[in-house]
C-alpha cells in the first residue's frame, strides 16, 4: 500500500479523546443514593438503623455488597480499554468476600444442621430477588447509555459480567439498608443468586454487544 494511498484513507479520521473512568464513578455513586432512596422510601430502613442501633451487621452486610460492587466497576475501569485485562488485585476483594460469607456459612452448617440453616431462608425472598434484579438491570441500562457503550474491549464477555456483577452489588446494598435476614445462607441464596442472575445476564450482553 502506497503511502499516498495511506495518507487518503487517513485524511477525514478524527482524533477520539480518551475514555474517562471518573464519570463511571460520580455516576454509579448517584445511582447508588438513588437507589438507596428507593428503598428506603418504599420499603423502610431496617429496625436497628431506623433506631439508631448501628449492629454489626446492620452496617456489615451493606458494606460486603458496596466493597464487593466498588471492586467489580475497579476491574470495569480496566477491561474498557484494548489492552485492559482482569487482573488479580481486581477480583481478590470479590474472591474474599466470598470466602467470608461461605465460611460463616460452613460454620452455621456444622452449630445448627441442615434444618437449622434452612430456617434462615424465611422470610422476603421474592422482594429481595425482584428489587435486585430489576434495580442491577436498570441500572446496566443507565450504565450502557451513557458510558460503556463507548468501549473499546478485548474481553467483552468479562466486562459485561464485571459490569453486572457492579450494579447488582450495588443494588444489594442498597436493599440490605432495608433487609434484616443476615443469615450467611440467605445472604449466598437470595442476595448472591440475584447478583448472580445479572450478572450473567449482563455477561451474555456483552458478548453481543460490547464487540467492536
Amino acid at each position: 500500500m502506497s503511502d499516498a494511498l495511506i495518507d487518503d484513507l487517513a485524511k477525514d479520521l478524527k482524533p477520539v479523546k480518551p475514555m474517562r473512568t471518573w464519570p463511571m464513578w460520580l455516576g454509579a455513586g448517584i445511582g447508588l443514593v438513588l437507589a438507596a432512596a428507593y428503598v428506603i422510601g418504599f420499603y423502610g430502613l431496617r429496625p436497628e438503623l431506623d433506631g439508631g442501633t448501628f449492629t454489626f451487621m446492620a452496617i456489615g452486610k451493606p458494606l460486603l455488597f458496596l466493597l464487593t460492587g466498588v471492586s467489580a466497576l475497579w476491574a470495569v475501569s480496566g477491561l474498557v480499554r484494548p489492552e485492559g485485562w482482569l487482573k488479580w488485585r481486581h477480583i481478590l476483594p470479590i474472591a474474599a468476600m466470598f470466602v467470608l460469607v461461605t465460611g460463616a456459612l460452613m460454620l452455621d452448617l456444622g452449630r445448627s444442621g441442615m434444618a437449622g440453616v434452612s430456617d434462615g431462608l424465611n422470610g422476603g425472598v421474592l422482594l429481595c430477588y425482584m428489587t435486585i434484579v430489576c434495580g442491577g438491570i436498570a441500572g446496566l441500562v443507565v450504565l450502557w447509555r451513557l458510558w460503556l457503550r463507548r468501549a473499546a474491549t478485548s474481553h467483552p464477555v468479562t466486562l459485561g459480567a464485571m459490569a453486572g456483577l457492579a450494579v447488582g452489588s450495588l443494588m444489594a446494598a442498597a436493599y440490605s439498608l432495608h433487609c434484616n435476614m443476615d443469615a450467611p445462607v440467605y445472604i449466598l441464596a437470595v442476595y448472591g443468586v440475584a447478583v448472580a442472575v445479572v450478572t450473567a445476564a449482563a455477561a451474555l450482553i456483552g458478548g453481543k454487544l460490547l464487540r467492536w
